[in-house]
């Protein structure tokens, strides 16, 4: 019965932007937690994390600050796994498919949107 029910704009378009925005950062985090196990590569990656991170949290607006942490939550994580590699490395995994899931699934509401608003 709620398939025959119109959809919002507004709703339909904030589905599709969370889906691909957290569909790709999802991907973006696994390729990170990736390529933390290159020794060098992985430090250097992760501190630039953290600098663009904080660079993102003297922002402006509410979305630069949340951008911002989340950006120097998974530097630290990634720095972290010069001392703990498995729970750091686990964390942005399971951080990275979480992500993943949750784009897909916003997407595949937006998707079901879209044809019911045809």
């Amino acid at each position: 019965m709620a398939e025959k029910y119109p959809v919002e704009k507004k709703d339909l378009s904030d589905k599709g932007t969370k889906g691909i925005m957290s569909a790709g950062a999802g991907l973006g985090l696994l390729g990170v937690n990736a390529l933390l196990g290159v020794p060098v590569l992985g430090w250097a990656l992760s501190a630039g994390l953290v600098l663009l991170g904080a660079i993102g949290l003297f922002g402006k607006t509410k979305t630069d600050k949340t951008s911002g942490s989340i950006l120097t939550a998974a530097g630290v994580a990634g720095l972290a796994t010069m001392f703990l590699p498995g729970l750091a490395r686990g964390l942005l995994g399971a951080g990275g498919l979480g992500l993943l899931i949750y784009g897909i699934v916003n997407f595949g509401s937006f998707l079901s949107g879209l044809r019911r608003k045809n």
